[in-house]
């Protein structure tokens, strides 16, 4: 059966939706700046792709080494963790990180987080560039593989027996009964709103860069591929794409066997689900973050789900052409093998089209998932 038996779900009233831009970008960047090892991630250009669709460009944004870690997820901990503790410690925003380590040790603040691996590593990251004791909380289904890599950061590790929504509520619960406990999560639920909103913006960096890199080559984006767990980082892309005068078409995409966002996309409302487990770990996700749902539900133009096997089949595809990375960053990669043969229109793809795909992650072990 062909998997275009799957709906693609569209919709034609995101091409007019329209956002503020993010007033603190510039600072945002400047502070991802001023961190150790900083520097622009590659945009990879996938040529033979580029021929065979006849579009303008198709290239890969490679989040595989960012800040030494193997992951996007340290440039919206990284800024959600500097403007919490500086919110809760009423510090401005120009003081530096020697300067609000400090002031956190002399606050005995404990950083806290649930994750399905690169979130709880940045957040662990960051915790050991501040001097700051961690507690990153990860459902048992998280290999041991990833565990180890946030307890080499210096935190602790507590597994919890269940899913990662069931994760998150266990960190929630574990932050507010630890005196100087501060969550850093990038889903917001009733009541933690704020923080969850400062780790997206700290993925503006992200967009910034491919803007900048992409006007070099004198192009710009006109279509954004990027994959969703809690919807974060599609919330971030999604105010970069429909703000300053921009239409950029945005295609969002998910595990079969994890689509909180698709699911709740074709019901018009957050509708949670069980998931069932994938390689893409880090998009194993059953619940819509209530902050960005609004953004998504207006904003995201196509919705598409991927199986395993595909994803893996896009991780295999890349690496023969030098571009490492995990499945969750080749989600994006697996969606447009698909839909570009056979339902280019869906997502607006034609000789004009710059297409950026976000690899969210490098590689990593999961063949035991599969």
């Amino acid at each position: 059966m062909s998997s275009y038996q799957k709906t693609i779900y569209t919709n034609p009233d995101a091409k007019t939706y329209r956002l503020p831009e993010l007033a603190e970008a510039p600072i945002v960047k400047k502070f991802h700046e001023s961190l150790p090892q900083y520097t622009p991630t590659p945009l990879v250009p996938l040529e033979e792709l580029t021929k065979q669709y006849g579009v303008k460009s198709i290239v890969v944004k490679d989040e595989g080494n960012r800040l030494g870690l193997p992951s996007f997820k340290i440039l919206g901990a990284s800024w959600g963790t500097f403007r919490a503790i500086a919110s809760k410690l009423n510090l401005p925003l120009e003081t530096s990180l020697d300067d609000l380590s400090r002031a956190a040790i002399s606050a005995s603040i404990k950083l806290f987080a649930a994750t399905d691996g690169n979130h709880g590593k940045a957040v662990a990251y960051m915790a050991k560039l501040l001097h700051l004791p961690a507690e990153i909380f990860v459902p048992a289904a998280v290999k041991s593989h990833a565990r180890e890599l946030i307890s080499n950061e210096g935190a602790e590790v507590t597994i919890i027996q269940g899913d990662y929504d069931d994760t998150v509520l266990h960190a929630a619960e574990r932050t507010i009964s630890s005196p100087g406990g501060l969550l850093i999560q990038d889903t917001s639920f009733e009541g933690y709103e704020e923080i969850p909103s400062w780790i997206v913006d700290g993925y503006s960096t992200m967009l910034h860069e491919v803007d900048s890199q992409l006007e070099e080559q004198g192009l710009k984006p006109t279509i954004i591929i990027t994959p969703v767990g809690v919807g974060s980082l599609a919330t971030a892309v999604v105010t970069y794409a429909k703000s300053k005068g921009r239409s950029i078409t945005t295609l969002a995409v998910e595990p079969d066997a994890a689509a909180c966002l698709h699911t709740s996309l074709k019901a018009g409302r957050i509708t949670p689900i069980k998931t069932s487990g994938t390689i893409m770990t880090g998009l194993d996700c059953g619940r819509v973050s209530s902050a960005a749902w609004p953004v998504l539900q207006g904003g995201i133009d196509a919705s598409y789900t991927v199986s395993d096997l595909l994803s893996h089949d896009a991780v295999v595809y890349m690496a023969k052409r030098g571009i490492s990375l995990g499945p969750c960053g080749a989600a994006g990669l697996a969606a447009l093998l698909e839909i570009a043969p056979e339902k280019p229109a869906s997502i607006g793809l034609n000789s004009d089209s710059v297409v950026v795909i976000l690899g969210t992650e490098g590689p990593r072990p999961y063949f035991d998932s599969i």
